[in-house]
């Protein structure tokens, strides 16, 4: 089960795996902040599958990096920006939800609570 913050109030969300975190939070932001994306972004993207078995095999460093990863890059935690799809990873929620505020101000310019870390792409 993965945690993370909303990007614009902090309320808490939860779910296991990158599309039901996706899910969940693209419902928080409709119900609770009218956002609605112009399209699904589940559809058009192939999710990532959920592996808390990987995650533990990674800290033990006896897997290799996901694909397309850096050598020793051992983030487990992902999820697809619920307005357009973009993906983010991270070692926990709190990784995924710095990412989350950073892109919705930088991309989405959508003000947010916390502080933009501007990401380098």
């Amino acid at each position: 089960m993965t945690a993370i913050r909303c990007p614009i109030c902090d309320t808490f969300v939860n779910a296991d795996g990158e599309a039901a975190l996706t899910v969940m939070l693209r419902e928080h932001l409709s119900s609770a902040h009218n956002l609605r994306p112009s399209s699904d972004v589940l559809s058009s993207k192939e999710t990532l599958p959920h592996s808390p078995q990987l995650w533990e095999e990674m800290k033990r460093g006896s897997v290799p990096p996901r694909e397309g990863g850096e050598v020793g890059e051992d983030v487990s935690e992902s999820i697809l920006c619920p307005l357009c799809g973009d993906r983010f990873f991270g070692h926990d929620g709190e990784d995924l939800t710095q990412h989350l505020i950073a892109h919705f101000q930088d991309d989405h310019g959508i003000k947010t609570r916390g502080r933009s870390l501007t990401l380098v792409r």
